[in-house]
């Protein structure tokens, strides 16, 4: 049972805040406003720390021009630089012409290999390396009628006797000629419009003997001739100096304007 007393207590029972921080007040400034509290944003976070964009920042378009046209300035001196001490004292940026290249190669065979001559076959000459295309010169000895690909030479126009490379090579000794069929002629021709062709790549000078119109004026007239291929229709000697053309004539060589191969 409960006396009077108890139910005075009662009445005055305490109730004690569970929460001992101070209460929120609804009213208050801070849920009143429509904005994020200062020093906030949106998403709850301080303002005050730099974003990605504020820490990271590219430094203007002129300094990177500057620093660009700069780099380029150093690597220009460093290259001056390296050419200065890398290039001879004695070039000069002008060096005067040199003297045309001779393809003459001396008054004997003696004096030819001695100046590193050789016997070019479809030259019917001696001719020095600046001179010669040595891979069409083994071709052209490749390219013949006889099942080894060899020229047949003669001693003279009725084929009596037959003559073997080295013995033509050394015509000069004798200041004699061999004798060769038409097919040779128009081989002949035929490789120095490819000897003239690879000039340009290969830097071979082309000998004053054939670089010129008469040749190839000479070398069409054999194309039209419509000879057998095998019909003796050329006589030729061999020669020591290319830079002029020479040929028999009363009783030694002489300069003259035409081809060093009579026909027939």
């Amino acid at each position: 049972m409960f006396t009077k007393n108890n139910r005075q207590q009662k009445a005055y029972i305490k109730y004690e805040q569970l929460n001992r921080n101070p209460s929120v007040e609804l009213d208050s400034p801070r849920f009143m406003t429509d904005s994020p509290s200062e020093g906030y944003n949106n998403n709850g976070n301080n303002q005050d720390e730099k974003t990605p964009q504020a820490k990271y920042r590219f430094p203007p378009n002129k300094q990177v021009i500057a620093l660009l046209l700069a780099l380029f300035g150093l690597l220009d001196l460093a290259y001056r630089a390296y050419e200065l001490t890398t290039t001879p004292q004695h070039q000069h940026p002008h060096p005067h012409p040199t003297s045309p290249i001779s393809c003459n190669c001396g008054e004997t065979i003696a004096e030819a290999l001695a100046n590193n001559c050789r016997y070019d076959s479809f030259a019917a000459a001696w001719l020095p390396p600046a001179c010669r295309n040595d891979d069409l010169i083994e071709q052209f000895e490749r390219a013949g009628p006889n099942p080894d690909g060899s020229w047949n030479y003669y001693a003279d126009a009725n084929k009596t006797r037959t003559l073997t490379l080295d013995e033509v090579s050394r015509l000069p000794e004798t200041k004699g000629s061999f004798y060769t069929t038409h097919r040779w002629h128009l081989v002949h021709c035929a490789y120095y419009w490819k000897k003239m062709f690879l000039a340009a790549e290969r830097g071979t000078v082309i000998e004053k003997r054939y670089n010129r119109m008469g040749h190839l004026d000479h070398c069409e007239m054999m194309f039209l001739a419509r000879d057998p291929l095998e019909s003796i229709v050329t006589a030729a000697g061999v020669a020591l100096h290319s830079d002029v053309l020479v040929v028999k004539g009363g009783g030694g060589d002489t300069d003259h304007d035409h081809e060093n191969m009579r026909t027939y």
